[in-house]
């Protein structure tokens, strides 16, 4: 089993890229008085659903030898604690101030106490709009994740055959459970939607990992990326209305098992600069939005008429300065954060994420 994954790292780079540009775009044209109908953004914004295959896989890929083993599962929710929620927490709390500080120019956003709360103990909850986001939109994504980790955790009691087979059960049941009932209390709604099967589907793709490096090669590779993305493409403009398990994460599925059967020579020569970005995914997607609104205010109608031109600018310019500002948050703060609560975390020692 190789330990690291390169080209897990280049995938989580094009997911937090693809939803930035899928925003972006948006973002471009409501400023340019365009009609956001015309637009479709889901392949974009299904970098969200590769991000979900990504952490089935992720989890346990790194984990899978700390079922059944005491502690084990203190371990692994230590470990999941330092990379993800101090981050979060703290471009929650940046969103908190620029609410405070700066209201007027925060977009379709008010500051709404028990949404503040809420967001930082990731539990879901509906603003007076009905929408069921935290105060950091972006941050519904991480109310998924923690769901994720604890279902993980609980299924880490039993031994590693058994454990996935709970886990998965665990998926499957609260996905009829929101099929069937359809809750209307917010938590529950949100913790049954379909989509938690993606994370299933990277747990499958991870048990059966071997069985896929049996087909390592670059005309497979090449095939499984070719067949994900045309699917994914297909899919959101001709079966809009799929649920999103479907249209979003089985491509997604597919794409991530082009990742697994890329050759080991190909994966060790990734460019370190891909790979720089891959760590800096999970900065870049939380900071793509304080990036927009200020250069939305700044540019103006960049391009002048030209809407595509104007589109253009805008989503490079978004795609630099964002890039740029994720790399120094995961050099200068990120990465240094973790390695401080790693050295608090009694002896726990901490796995560095493929």
């Amino acid at each position: 089993m190789r330990s690291k994954l390169n080209s897990i790292q280049v995938l989580r780079a094009y997911a937090a890229l693809s939803v930035m540009v899928g925003h972006a775009i948006l973002e471009a044209m409501t400023n340019h008085g365009v009609d956001p109908e015309r637009f479709n953004e889901f392949p974009f914004i299904a970098g969200v659903d590769i991000f979900f295959v990504i952490s089935g896989f992720i989890m346990y890929h790194t984990s899978a030898s700390d079922f059944g083993e005491p502690g084990g599962a203190h371990k692994f929710l230590w470990r999941r604690f330092i990379r993800v929620v101090p981050l979060y927490w703290a471009f929650t709390s940046l969103m908190v101030v620029t609410l405070v500080f700066l209201s007027g120019s925060v977009r379709s956003t008010e500051l709404e106490w028990w949404n503040v709360i809420s967001s930082y103990l990731f539990i879901p909850s509906a603003r007076e709009s009905g929408k069921v986001v935290p105060i950091l939109s972006l941050g519904w994504t991480l109310n998924y994740e923690i769901f994720f980790y604890v279902l993980f955790a609980a299924a880490m009691a039993f031994n590693r055959k058994v454990g996935v087979v709970v886990l998965l059960a665990f998926v499957a049941a609260f996905s009829i459970i929101g099929a069937v009932f359809q809750p209307s209390w917010a938590p529950m709604a949100f913790w049954t939607n379909s989509i938690i099967l993606e994370f299933g589907f990277g747990v499958i793709l991870a048990v059966y990992f071997d069985h896929i490096r049996r087909y390592a090669g670059i005309l497979c590779c090449y095939i499984l990326f070719i067949v994900g993305f045309v699917l994914l493409v297909f899919l959101s403009d001709t079966a809009p209305d799929l649920p999103r398990f479907i249209k979003g994460g089985i491509p997604a599925a597919i794409i991530l098992c082009g990742c697994l059967t890329v050759p080991n020579t190909a994966d060790a020569r990734i460019p370190k600069f891909l790979l720089l970005l891959g760590d800096s995914s999970f900065a870049l997607y939380l900071c793509h939005r304080f990036v927009m609104r200020p250069l939305t205010i700044f540019m103006g109608d960049a391009g002048g008429e030209n809407f595509l031109i104007s589109i253009a600018i805008y989503v490079i310019a978004t795609t630099t300065i964002s890039s740029i500002v994720a790399i120094v948050v995961f050099k200068y703060f990120e990465t240094p954060l973790i390695k401080f609560l790693r050295s608090r975390s009694l002896g726990i020692k901490e796995i560095k994420p493929t």
